[in-house]
């Protein structure tokens, strides 16, 4: 059985499933599994060049949608798993419907994202050339979790032989991790490429920002980890006194960062290359960092890279800027204390952005919504601008931006997300923008409002 015809009896299939009001219902990928155990493997021969997935990172569709914008530049067939919606689809399903331009039955490149959870699955259906690890915030979770996503990632490396890596150096929980194994040498080491920044300077209305560190113990001893110097929580220039130390990065960076945009000095090869990336936040330079590696690799050169920074097309609800009568309506997705930390730095001596939160608890954000609390709200302390809070638990936000020093009586809450954005929208003023944070459940609502 050939591509094509596995593709037109797929879908003749979710036809069917879709009449059938079943298709909601059915998981396509284990119906294929299940009834066409080889399509799996079958696919994977009209994949004739690069397979790239990324995993186990905090930023890691955004990583990936920077690639995307690369290799659309640079003309490009390629498949991807993701759409600019934000929404994620299995891998095999995603190779059978893919995106490809392609009008043989080949495609050159397939660039994807994957939860750690389903990466054992997805490298026993599929031979990957390039994991990309970017981060994975340790300061947002507990140590044992940090460690249980370093398990899951040893196991599935394990089940690819030819894997190259492409490793964020400063993050000191990838350097070893195709080495070590619940402290056993796993085998041969593979090829790395280990991408870093050099020197950050953070920026946020032109004022210097001083970044929150934490206590990050040693992946190998355990002891307290020392910087020679530190760009984030827990990235940067480490060492340990039991000789552990971050690697030499292939690639290094310089940058500058601000709320909307950064300014990056790539140093690859000898060779240096600017680049202003439309996306603020130091996190998002650590997802441009990645995504310009894997270019290096692909052997995409700097103009390329640039025309694709130029005409970027962002993520729904990822920095998303959204203007209406000439006035600017800015999104970011909250979901946890880390992208909330991140997120809120860009009201840091600022005056002329109303805030709105849409806060709510569903399955897909969380039931618990005690994280809000681990977050970092200390540059709203003593805010001066309105803040709108709604969604079905607008008291618990409206409680944690009280006690960061938010004056309750600046505080304008409500359960009607409608009503909120437009009460926020139509109070601001000349010059003055609207900054909405929302939880993952509430972003459809939001748009639909917009609308």
């Amino acid at each position: 059985m050939n591509y094509k015809t596995i593709i037109n009896l797929t879908e003749k299939i979710y036809l069917l499933l879709e009449k059938m009001g079943l298709n909601e219902s059915i998981d396509i990928d284990t119906f294929l599994d299940n009834n066409y155990p080889r399509i799996s493997s079958a696919v994977q021969k009209y994949l004739d060049k690069e397979r790239i997935i990324f995993s186990s990172t905090n930023g890691k569709r955004t990583s990936a949608n920077i690639l995307n914008n690369i290799l659309e530049a640079n003309n490009s067939d390629f498949i991807t798993n993701f759409t600019l919606d934000g929404k994620i689809h299995p891998i095999t399903t995603s190779v059978l419907f893919g995106n490809s331009k392609s009008e043989d039955e080949k495609s050159n490149i397939l660039n994807v994202v994957c939860n750690d959870n389903e990466l054992i699955k997805n490298f026993n259906l599929m031979n990957f050339d390039y994991l990309v690890l970017g981060n994975i915030f340790s300061s947002q979770t507990d140590f044992a979790s940090v460690y249980e996503k370093k398990k899951k990632l040893q196991d599935a490396i394990i089940l690819n032989s030819k894997l190259n890596l492409v490793i964020n150096a400063d993050d000191p929980m990838f350097f070893e991790i195709d080495e070590i194994k619940d402290d056993i040498i796993i085998g041969k080491k593979r090829s790395k490429f280990f991408y870093g920044i050099n020197d950050a300077e953070l920026y946020d209305n032109k004022e210097k920002l001083i970044q929150k560190t934490d206590i990050i113990k040693c992946p190998r001893c355990g002891c307290n980890l020392q910087y020679k110097k530190r760009f984030y929580s827990h990235l940067g220039d480490y060492y340990c006194e039991c000789g552990f130390r971050r690697p030499k990065p292939d690639m290094m960076a310089n940058i500058k960062v601000f709320s909307d945009y950064s300014f990056m000095e790539v140093l690859y090869n000898d060779k240096k290359m600017v680049f202003k990336l439309p996306l603020g936040g130091i996190y998002n330079a650590y997802n441009a960092l990645s995504a310009i590696a894997v270019s290096m690799l692909l052997k995409i050169d700097r103009k390329t890279i640039s025309e694709a920074f130029d005409n970027y097309k962002h993520l729904r609800g990822r920095d998303e800027i959204i203007e209406y009568k000439n006035k600017k309506i800015k999104i970011k997705i909250i979901k946890n204390p880390t992208s909330l930390s991140e997120a809120i730095l860009e009201v840091h001596g600022s005056k002329n952005k109303k805030l709105l939160f849409v806060f709510d608890s569903d399955y897909a954000d969380g039931e618990d919504t005690s994280w809000i609390w681990d977050a970092n709200l200390s540059c709203l302390e003593n805010y001066e601008n309105r803040v709108y809070v709604t969604g079905k638990r607008f008291d618990d936000m409206a409680l944690r931006l009280k006690y960061a020093g938010v004056n309750p009586s600046l505080i304008t809450m409500d359960n009607q997300i409608k009503y909120s954005i437009n009460s926020c929208y139509w109070a601001l003023e000349k010059n003055e923008e609207m900054l909405i944070f929302t939880v993952p459940s509430s972003l459809n609502e939001v748009y639909k409002c917009l609308k």
